[in-house]
């Protein structure tokens, strides 16, 4: 028996050695269990520590590491990685202040026209230097677009039937109605602006639905019901196979709350041959059954 443990002693001496070597951590727990665990000691040993390192192996070094001075989490992001996978306006609310200036001034590098919603966020944030470089890109943003307008007006007296350049300007319009805070007779004066050319437009290219929905909406907002009605008559004239040309003449009658003409266009789209989307189906139903899924 003696003999059994002193050679017992001895392997234990040989491992601790070697683990000591290999790794410092827990030396004093490991001889412990081998002094006051003879022959049991080094198989508690193997599986204990064994196990451990064998863990190591699965979970992530990232998660294992965490001695390092600055945790993944705390380190300043990578803008052009970070704004792929965390929408801007998140990323404006959640990061620190200097974290938001780099990334808006990385945006106004690239694309500032591209990225509007993002400056009028930017432009309330409680950090005064992220909200001025905000404020100085819109700024810009509306000079140049003030600009465009003039130089589009110009082309279009040279070439008043270009398509290239109505829909251009048109664009241009719009942004700038979006963007801007203007006074109420400013902002009537565009309106008519965009109005005129989207009729322009309307005349050039009579079945694009896109160019009746925003001439619609535009003379719903200059209080010209008169004239939205005439153009929702053609909608649905030239565009009787589109879903949208009846829905806006309903908009209307729905706003004019004129019931009878209201229920003419109901029946018509009822009657009619168009293929109606999942949207326009649920709406079809909500006006006929009060279905609240419409």
């Amino acid at each position: 028996m003696f003999k059994a443990l002193m050679i017992y002693y001895m392997i234990s001496i040989f491992y601790l050695f070697f683990q000591y070597r290999k790794d410092r951590k827990n030396i004093v727990i490991k001889l412990l269990i081998i002094v006051f665990g003879p022959f049991i000691g080094l198989i508690i040993l193997y599986f204990m520590f064994h196990n451990i390192e064998n863990d190591k192996d699965l979970i992530p070094e990232g998660l294992i590491e965490v001695d390092n001075e600055e945790s993944e989490v705390l380190r300043k992001v990578d803008v052009e990685k970070e704004t792929s996978i965390v929408p801007m306006k998140d990323a404006l609310l959640l990061n620190n202040n200097q974290t938001k200036r780099k990334m808006l001034m990385d945006i106004l590098k690239n694309d500032s026209f591209g990225h509007i919603e993002i400056l009028q966020t930017a432009l309330k944030n409680d950090d005064t230097e992220t909200s001025h470089y905000a404020a100085t890109a819109i700024q810009d943003i509306i000079g140049r677009l003030h600009n465009s307008i003039h130089q589009m007006e110009f082309q279009l007296e040279k070439n008043p039937n270009d398509l290239t350049i109505l829909t251009s300007f048109a664009q241009v319009i719009k942004q700038y109605l979006n963007i801007v805070f203007l006074d109420e007779r400013s902002e009537k004066q565009y309106l008519y602006r965009y109005s005129q050319i989207l009729e322009r437009l309307i005349e050039i290219k009579p079945y694009e639905k896109e160019h009746y929905i925003e001439k619609i909406n535009c003379d719903l907002q200059l209080d010209d019901l008169e004239t939205a009605e005439k153009f929702t008559q053609i909608f649905i004239q030239n565009c009787s196979n589109e879903e949208e040309s009846f829905f806006m003449a309903m908009k209307l009658y729905y706003i004019l709350k004129d019931q009878l003409k209201f229920k003419e266009i109901l029946q018509s789209l009822k009657d009619s041959s168009v293929r109606l989307s999942p949207q326009g189906l649920n709406k079809l139903r909500f006006w006929l059954h009060g279905d609240k899924n419409g």
